[in-house]
């Protein structure tokens, strides 16, 4: 039994590189195949570039045993891997539509209210799901759209977060009608699997929503009738740690019964309310203490919650007044120590929300790497640096802080971190697909909305010449733009020249 697991485990591993004699393409093929048959793998392995890399793969491990080389020829075909996947284009299949609203705006309700009216006259066989607040909001007006739609079928449901969370799968797209925010929402109420999300840009900034509501029309019917390709955002997935040694000491004087303690330090009899002097000098009450914690069974930590955030996860001094005392570990190792007013750990979605405010860099999306950010640190040498996105991260609230901390997931569910608990931050196996407009939409959002790299042109100082001076200034212009054509056509009669003389040269040559 132990030879057949250890031959399995073999033929499923990676390939033995100090040996160097296994390929690795067909595995990354099959790989891929198998679990994400549905993003085009085939037509992208049979691009040409692809299949020349294969080809040469296997050629190399005929010619040569060297690990390193076919360790670098794998690296290289899983970039182009990753390349064809982000050009892939996908066919969707959309029966369950579900409408996210911003419902604090009006405006927005009657915006839905035309959508999915226009929906239901132009795709038959599509399931329009919203918020169940909009089922009894006469706003909304469920039958008013019937009627005006001239639909007989019942095709408008109602969701709750509820029903999100127990039916992840059942949902083939959501789209959103507000800014960023209620982006972050869907984000929060699904938090493993997430259908593709076309976002219209009807909020302020829009880093995440990519259309104009405008052109609904034509955008929903190139994305509901033809493939469309779809980015496919990094999470993080956050899990949190409590420390038990974090109980405090209660001593209960009417069954002279110790409960907890903070065993964290040594046991200090003056933190034991109402030991009486006695106690105190035999120490006869502390050794029975010692005693009950060294028979407890040590539990050091325990996961109570897991968050995949898409933007960022914020660790900050909350309303304490002290600075954070932070303690930075990556896979294991020890990093360094944050003090300061937090950290922000971000993604590349996020790298244009918080972190860039607190002085991060700008990450494009389709990057996979993780930003770890300072807020306001103790020493200036602490800057911003972007991690792989392979390093688990574990942010631990050291045990000598002075007070707690507070952690926040995309900018919800506050919770206290207490000294000696921890949070552990890697990349999540769930993504947040959004349907892209365009291949620029990074550049064309962070220049509308951040004015990137955007500078005013030197302006003519024409205008604080006198009349006369003005005159001259516009003969002499006139004069240098006449010498510089006539400069241009000179230079390119001479290559016209060079050209012919060089072609009479090589006939003759010829003959």
């Amino acid at each position: 039994m132990r030879q057949a697991l250890d031959k399995d485990k073999s033929e499923n591993s990676l390939p033995n590189l100090t040996n160097g004699v296994e390929p690795t393409q067909n595995r990354i093929h099959n790989f891929c195949l198998r679990r994400t048959p549905s993003m085009g793998v085939d037509s992208i392995c049979e691009q040409p570039e692809y299949r020349s890399s294969s080809a040469s793969s296997t050629n190399l491990s005929k010619s040569t045993s060297s690990a390193q080389l076919q360790y670098a020829k794998a690296a290289n075909d899983v970039r182009l891997i990753n390349k064809g996947l982000r050009d892939a284009k996908i066919d969707l299949e959309v029966k369950n539509l579900m409408i996210v609203t911003k419902l604090n705006d009006l405006f927005l309700v009657y915006l839905t209210r035309e959508l999915v009216e226009w929906i239901l006259k132009n795709f038959p066989n599509i399931n329009i799901y919203v918020e169940e607040t909009l089922h009894h909001d006469p706003k909304f007006n469920a039958e008013g759209i019937y009627e005006d739609a001239k639909c007989i079928e019942n095709r408008i449901h109602y969701w709750t977060p509820e029903f999100v969370k127990q039916n992840d799968l059942f949902f083939d797209m959501v789209i959103t009608m507000g800014g960023d925010g209620t982006v972050l929402y869907v984000s929060t109420i699904f938090q493993q699997t997430v259908p593709p999300v076309l976002s219209f840009a009807l909020g302020s900034l829009g880093f995440l929503t990519n259309f104009k509501f405008e052109n609904f029309k034509n955008d929903l019917k190139r994305v509901l009738n033809h493939k469309i390709k779809s980015n496919l955002r990094m999470r993080l997935q956050c899990t949190v740690f409590r420390n038990e040694r974090n109980e405090t000491l209660n001593y209960d004087s009417s069954t002279d019964d110790i409960n907890t303690v903070d065993r964290t330090d040594k046991l200090d009899i003056e933190k034991v309310p109402m030991i009486s002097k006695a106690c105190r000098d035999c120490n006869t009450k502390v050794m029975d203490a010692d005693e009950m914690l060294s028979k407890r069974k040590d539990k050091v930590a325990e996961p109570t919650s897991v968050h995949h955030v898409l933007n960022e996860i914020t660790i900050d001094r909350g309303p304490g007044p002290f600075i954070t005392n932070l303690e930075i570990y990556g896979d294991d190792f020890f990093m360094t120590n944050a003090q300061g007013d937090g950290l922000i750990v971000a993604t590349p979605t996020g790298s244009t929300a918080y972190s860039l405010s607190a002085g991060g860099s700008l990450v494009c999306p389709t990057v996979n790497a993780i930003a770890l950010t300072p807020i306001c640190p103790h020493t200036l040498s602490f800057r911003p640096i972007i991690l792989p996105d392979s390093v688990c991260l574990k942010i631990k609230v050291s045990l000598k802080s002075r007070g707690s901390a507070w952690a926040s997931f995309d900018g919800k569910g506050r919770i206290e971190i207490k000294p000696g608990d921890f949070i552990k931050i890697k990349c999540s196996c769930f993504s947040f697909p959004t349907v892209d407009s365009t291949d620029e939409q990074f550049i064309r959002n962070i220049s509308r909305t951040l004015n990137w790299n955007v500078r005013e042109e030197q302006k003519s100082f024409a205008n604080l010449l006198s009349t006369k001076n003005k005159e001259n200034f516009s003969l002499e212009l006139k004069a240098k733009k006449t010498d510089d054509s006539e400069t241009s056509l000179s230079s390119s009669s001479v290559d016209i020249l060079t050209d012919a003389t060089t072609t009479d040269d090589d006939r003759k040559k010829s003959k």
